[in-house]
């Protein structure tokens, strides 16, 4: 019993000294400011790590734009898009009436959603296919890189590769000059080189699609072939040629392989960049992540390769969401302000190589951290990061979605990742695919609730 009671006591000891460590003033060690011990931090609420003036300033309300969507048709409790553009060209209205418009149309409406690690391994953007392609037709998963780290993690799609040498913008060593519209390349090895694609019971509409596209440059003669679910292959006999390609196999496809026999000479000669799968009509949106990047990357890409992969795969609307990557725990106004200046030349360089396709800016997303004080909260530089996306939209005349805003505001990530079960990770900035499922859903309200605006606009005219 002696024993018992002195570890009793030894914990007594323990829990009266931290209680006492939570009185004590802040300290410093060679400049850096230690956390706060706070053992009760958990039964209370957080608070910002910011003050009421500074959030309500970083926050404020954005100005009026005449070409601002009309505040009376968007519903109560939804983040609805707003459009900041003046040309009719490029304005959403371009997007929203392709959509309501599909039966019409001899080609599928395409999105190209350019992002980072949030929508890694086609979280979010997986769902948000799946919704659209629901509503309006179509199905598969779009592009998919010619191989990838992230191949079995992604749910909505199977994809195996052989033989294939990676490369990407963010590599110590690259060349820009290769550089596809994913940001990355591949490079041929000796032997066969293959790709193949398969579709997964994710969702309603990815076990199959009715096309298959590779891209790829060759500056030799080479003869590639596709085998749709396991049958005779179709073949497609190439001549050397320094310009994107983009080789076609049709059928009723849940699985596709593209594959060529590559010699030693090979990687010198022919860059490889993926394949998609799809439908002829209907909604395809084609997920371009890249973890770790800011988006600035996009310009490194060469204009060139951009009208060659456009001119082969045209798209009705490019999405750029980006910013995890911009701003930490001690960023500011100023970080921020800086980055606009980047997003500017982003939204100016599609604008330029595709002038009549909308633009949609979509805010950074709630990211969390530990205050001096132990808690849980969102950094204080995503408030100014959204305000200057927003601004940048304005500036530029493309249209802007809150996602911020739509997850909840001030510490959502972290209100998702404590649920049960938990719609994100605990590292509180990325989502899982619950998560992705719940914010794909309002991205898709807002689109839908758009389209329905833009119709009754149109009978109203007519």
């Amino acid at each position: 019993m002696k024993y018992y009671k002195r570890t009793w006591i030894l914990c007594l000891m323990i829990v009266a000294a931290l209680m006492g460590l939570h009185f004590l003033p802040r300290v410093e060690v060679f400049g850096i400011e230690l956390r706060r011990v706070d053992l009760l931090s958990d039964l209370f609420p957080d608070t910002p790590d910011v003050s009421e003036k500074e959030m309500a300033e970083a926050m404020k309300q954005q100005r009026p734009h005449p070409a601002h969507r009309k505040a009376n048709d968007c519903p109560k409790g939804m983040v609805c898009i707003d459009d900041y553009s003046m040309d009719e060209r490029r304005n959403m209205d371009v997007f929203y009436r392709r959509l309501a418009e599909l039966n019409t149309r001899k080609r599928p409406v395409r999105i190209a959603y350019f992002g980072d690690s949030f929508i890694e391994g086609d979280i979010f953007t997986a769902d948000l296919r799946d919704l659209l392609q629901s509503r309006f037709g179509g199905a598969g998963v779009g592009f998919v890189d010619m191989t990838s780290q992230t191949a079995g993690f992604r749910q909505s799609v199977r994809a195996y590769s052989q033989n294939v040498e990676s490369h990407s913008v963010l590599d110590s060593i690259h060349r820009n000059q290769l550089l596809g519209i994913n940001c990355r390349y591949f490079f041929p090895q000796r032997g066969q080189v293959s790709l193949t694609l398969k579709g997964t019971a994710y969702g309603k509409n990815t076990q199959q699609a009715q096309k298959s596209q590779l891209f790829l440059k060759t500056n030799v003669p080479l003869q590639v072939t596709a085998e749709v679910n396991g049958g005779q292959p179709q073949t497609f006999r190439l001549s050397g040629e320094n310009k994107m390609q983009c080789l076609t196999a049709t059928g009723d496809i849940r699985q596709v392989k593209w594959s060529f026999y590559a010699d030693s000479l090979s990687r010198n000669h022919i860059t490889l960049y993926g394949a998609t799968m799809d439908n002829n009509s209907g909604v395809a949106v084609d997920n371009f992540s890249l973890r770790g990047s800011g988006g600035g990357v996009l310009l490194s890409i060469p204009d060139e390769n951009l009208r060659q992969f456009f001119a082969c795969r045209s798209y009705d609307l490019i999405v750029l969401h980006y910013g995890l990557n911009v701003v930490g725990p001690k960023s500011g106004k100023k970080v921020a302000d800086n980055y606009g200046h980047t997003l500017d030349r982003m939204i100016r360089k599609f604008q330029a190589l595709q002038p009549e396709t909308p633009i949609l800016l979509v805010s950074v997303s709630d990211r969390n951290t530990r205050n001096k004080d132990g808690e849980i909260t969102t950094i204080g530089g995503i408030r100014y990061l959204v305000n200057e996306q927003q601004e940048a939209a304005a500036r530029n005349g493309v249209a802007f979605w809150n996602l911020f805003e739509a997850m909840g505001g001030t510490a959502s990530i972290k209100r998702m990742a404590e649920q049960k079960p938990a719609l994100a990770n605990k590292d509180y900035t990325h989502l899982n695919f619950r998560g992705g499922k719940v914010l794909a859903e309002k991205l898709y309200e807002a689109l839908v609730n758009a389209v329905k605006n833009y119709t009754k606009q149109q009978q109203y005219e007519d």
